[in-house]
């Protein structure tokens, strides 16, 4: 019982850990919360950090969805009566999206969520990111290709009748629209900046 919940608050200190400010700062010299959105995650990262420091930035926050998952895959925890593997890894998302470093405050959780994903299941990984392309190609908005993610894990759940899976999958897809509510009023205010290189 304590590692089954124990597990659930480790996965979010891990997934709280802000990347891109320790790396900003590190590398760079920068805040990434004074530049831009503000906000301190993958795509704000690459803007304003540059896409070496970015990329690391990206790296850092899929590894925070995947580790505890990983561990659970690999067998580290068998003898344990866990949560859903899918669990921790909405745990880590949250503690990216409501950070206890930096005053409850964070990123938009994708990175992190495509890092559960991918740990949980590569093929689903590699259809829903699919789907997050298609998107932003379209739109040339990382905010609508983000949310098109969060849908299509909604529907390949339903598609393949994981309802376990629905549950933690569709917990992720509201945090991520909840934490895209102003990418939305951007877009709908024409001040939304559009990606260049789709």
């Amino acid at each position: 019982m304590i590692m089954k919940y124990g597990l659930l608050l480790l996965a979010y200190l891990i997934g709280a850990i802000p990347f891109s400010i320790i790396f900003g700062k590190f590398f760079k010299g920068i805040d990434v919360r004074r530049h831009g959105s503000g906000n301190p995650g993958g795509t704000n990262s690459l803007r304003f950090l540059g896409h070496k420091v970015g990329i690391l930035v990206i790296i850092g926050d899929v590894t925070k969805g995947a580790i505890i998952i990983l561990l659970i895959r690999f067998g580290l925890f068998d003898n344990y009566d866990l949560f859903h593997p899918l669990a921790y890894g909405f745990a880590s998302a949250f503690g990216h999206a409501f950070s206890i470093y930096i005053k409850f405050k964070g990123g938009k959780a994708v990175g992190t969520t495509v890092g559960a994903i991918s740990a949980f299941n590569p093929l689903i990984s590699i259809i829903a990111l699919v789907i997050f392309f298609a998107g932003i190609k379209l739109t040339k908005y990382v905010s609508i290709g983000s949310t098109c993610y969060a849908f299509g894990l909604v529907v390949i759940a339903l598609v393949i009748q994981d309802y376990e899976m629905l549950l933690y999958v569709g917990l992720s897809s509201l945090l991520i629209l909840y934490r895209h509510k102003s990418n939305y009023k951007n877009i709908i205010n024409k001040v939304e900046p559009k990606i260049t290189w789709m």
